[in-house]
């Protein structure tokens, strides 16, 4: 069906061409004078012209798309720089260029260069650029290039679609936290003990068989030195290193704040040297097991540039094994309920319970009711005091 509508569009464009000549020749000939005879021998070249448009076969032998920066959080900007090339050096008269997309973020964000006209003549190679304005988070993908040529008035004109397929990958966006020792409590006995979420790192207590993902500076190079085998310091912990941080990526208008919220604590606690566990628990439940450097933040990072909300978590409390061992549970949401609560406390030891919301609610009843479970409000405009706030108090 494409290709006879394309036969189609050539053949209302070539029948155009035929009879304008036909036309201007009928008329010079039955007419006579200068003037008919100047009008025929004026037009005839740009009707010649775009008889040539239409046997000359164009392709494009080169598209090339740079997208700066390279790293591209929520909100913020980039540049689009295209440079294409093509095969002959057939002088078309200008070509419109238009970027084809998958994503409906990026149709949002581009602004006015997008689009293009380049007056093209004998060269080969020509480029523009365009700017994306504030960049939603997620995985947007480009398609290709859509290239129209065209002669002098428009009579005819050559589609061609250069296929170039890259992904732009826009990450949450890191809000900067003021670090404080991050300290919760669970009930031991009649006792209330408090649990550090950051490992020691000032005292080295032991050695140990070097595991990929340690961090450079736990490399013990005096060991190194006279064995040539690589060990790592082992650190005494606080009180304990099972920490576990999940999201609930349940739809919610405070959804792109929930991510920025667990992206800026993950980056601000592998910063402070602090061992813990992700989960994201949506349609897809995605567990990262102990953190323990850049490279698997990295990859944590990828995944929230790239979930999406759902209306059904499929996530199970009772069928995740990463729950029994684990001391506390830093839980991010902007919906709590007595439901979660109880299931969090039947669970876990220890809580703080994140709630993401622009007006919390009175929730004292069931501060009172969950005392091991600390209830967090938190202010999606503002994620810097968050730990100093907890410590309160």
């Amino acid at each position: 069906m494409k290709k006879w509508k394309g036969f189609l569009e050539k053949s209302k464009h070539f029948l155009l061409i035929t009879f304008l000549m036909v036309v201007t020749f009928s008329y010079a000939m039955f007419q006579g004078g200068f003037v008919s005879w100047f009008v025929f021998f004026t037009v005839s070249p740009f009707l010649v012209y775009a008889l040539l448009f239409f046997v000359v076969r164009e392709d494009i032998l080169l598209v090339e798309r740079k997208i700066e920066p390279n790293h591209i959080e929520r909100g913020q900007s980039a540049k689009v720089f295209i440079t294409i090339e093509r095969r002959t050096r057939f002088p078309f008269a200008y070509i419109m260029m238009e970027e084809l997309v998958d994503s409906e973020g990026l149709v949002q964000a581009k602004i006015e260069n997008s689009n293009a006209i380049k007056f093209v003549g004998f060269r080969k190679k020509f480029s523009w650029h365009y700017d994306l304005e504030k960049m939603p988070r997620g995985e947007h993908r480009y398609l290709g290039v859509t290239i129209v040529f065209y002669d002098f008035f428009g009579w005819a004109k050559k589609p061609i679609i250069a296929e170039k397929e890259q992904t732009i990958l826009v990450y949450p966006r890191i809000r900067e936290m003021k670090y404080a020792t991050l300290q919760t409590k669970y009930d031991v006995g009649s006792m209330m003990s408090p649990y550090s979420i950051v490992k020691d790192t000032s005292m080295a207590v032991g050695l140990r068989e070097y595991v990929p993902g340690d961090r450079f500076s736990w490399i013990h190079w005096k060991s190194f030195a006279r064995t040539q085998t690589l060990q790592s310091k082992e650190f005494e912990d606080r009180q304990s290193s099972e920490l576990l941080l999940v999201l609930d990526a349940k739809k919610s208008p405070m959804f792109e704040e929930k991510v920025e919220l667990v992206a800026s604590m993950l980056q601000m606690i592998v910063q402070e040297r602090g061992d813990l566990s992700f989960i994201s628990a949506g349609e897809m439940t995605k567990v990262f097991p102990v953190i323990q450097g850049e490279k698997q933040l990295d990859q944590i990072m990828y995944h929230l540039a790239a979930i999406k909300p759902t209306e059904n978590v499929k996530f199970r409390f009772y069928d995740q094994q990463s729950f029994k061992q684990v001391a506390t549970l830093l839980y991010v949401t902007s919906d709590v309920s007595e439901e979660l609560l109880h299931t969090l406390a039947n669970l876990v030891k220890s809580c703080i319970c994140f709630v993401v919301a622009k007006q919390p609610p009175v929730q004292s009843e069931l501060m009172m009711r969950y005392k091991h479970i600390q209830i967090v409000y938190v202010d999606p405009t503002d994620f810097y005091h968050l730990f100093t706030e907890v410590m309160k108090p």
